[in-house]
């Protein structure tokens, strides 16, 4: 009677029990398997795979082998664990490599900027640019990786932005320099405002919308320039065809042939490039064929004034010779008399 008693309050309490070790199983399964996701996805964001792709593929193997055992719950926390202790191992190789791939990446880009020039114009810019990758690599030496990745990602964010602001700013002042304003105002006036927007955008923090108005920007400028190369070179390859006429005239390619065959060669190079709509390399082309025409034709016109001024010399030097003939056999004649 009394072992009957014994044994239904064992079983009774043990019903108790149960639940309460298999909820703390669970428990215990769902921590692994976050800590396994954690780690996984932290090897991932600092582009393990891509680093160690070996290491990778180990560690997503036993993570996968960790999911396929569902039925025996104490292995899968064990799998689940192991799988997190490689993603943690990858992460630590990975993180400095990455570190530097993206410090490396920010200093090209920067170095670049400055190479151009944006110190002049984007001062301002370029130092909040550069506090933001200050900081990204103060949280890396602090071991604070996941803000020291966002960090980094929103520095270089900030630098691809200027260098396409500054590419568009660079294009502006070329237009102006070479009076090209007038071809395409329309597309120049254009670019000015999407630039203004642009800048104002990322004073305010706003980087998608100062991305795509920088890239409009520089497409309206870019528009505008290659506009202005088109008809530059059109203008320039009547101007060319006007000289080269004219030094056929001229027999500039008789008289002067040497210039002449230089300023052919490179008009017919031009007219090349025009129909390959390469226009500023044709409108360059036109421009130096151009000149090279005017220099046959001022060549000739030289040698002609020379060979002029050669023949009046042979003529006055014939009559000088004719004169003194003439006055030495009058003297001759005089004294036979």
């Amino acid at each position: 009677m009394r072992r009957c008693l014994v044994l239904g309050l064992f079983i009774a309490g043990f019903a108790v029990f149960l639940p309460s070790v298999r909820a703390q199983t669970a428990d215990s399964l769902d921590s692994a398997i976050a800590r396994a996701d954690e780690t996984r996805k932290k090897a991932a964001d600092f582009e393990g795979n891509l680093y160690f792709p070996s290491e990778w593929e180990a560690a997503e193997g036993q993570y996968t082998q960790a999911g396929l055992m569902s039925d025996d719950t104490g292995n899968a926390i064990r799998a689940y664990n192991e799988a997190a202790d490689a993603f943690d191992r990858l992460s630590g190789l990975a993180i400095p490599l990455y570190a530097q791939a993206r410090e490396d990446e920010i200093m090209a880009i920067r170095g670049y900027l400055i190479t151009l020039g944006i110190r002049r114009e984007f001062l301002e810019f370029l130092q909040d640019a550069d506090r933001t990758a200050v900081r990204a690599f103060t949280q890396y030496e602090a071991k604070d990786y996941s803000p020291a990745r966002d960090s980094a990602a929103i520095a270089l964010q900030k630098f691809n932005i200027l260098e396409t602001a500054f590419n568009a700013w660079l294009i502006r002042m070329e237009i102006q320099e070479r009076g090209f304003t007038a071809y395409d105002p329309d597309n120049f006036e254009d670019g000015g405002k999407t630039l203004i927007a642009a800048m104002d955008a990322y004073k305010e923090g706003d980087l998608a919308g100062a991305r795509e108005n920088a890239e409009e920007a520089l497409s309206a400028y870019e528009m505008a320039l290659s506009t202005a190369w088109a008809s530059h070179a059109e203008l320039h390859s009547l101007l060319a065809e006007g000289e080269r006429l004219a030094a056929l005239d001229m027999k500039t390619d008789i008289a002067a042939g040497e210039f002449f065959r230089i300023a052919d060669f490179d008009h017919k190079a031009a007219l090349d490039l025009l129909e390959a709509k390469q226009y500023e390399d044709a409108a360059k082309l036109f421009i130096n064929a151009e000149a090279m025409f005017v220099i046959a034709s001022i060549t000739t016109l030289e040698k002609r004034r020379t060979a002029a001024a050669a023949i009046r010399n042979a003529n006055e030097k014939i009559e000088e010779s004719e004169i003194i003939e003439r006055n030495a056999e009058i003297n001759n004649r005089g004294g036979i008399k």
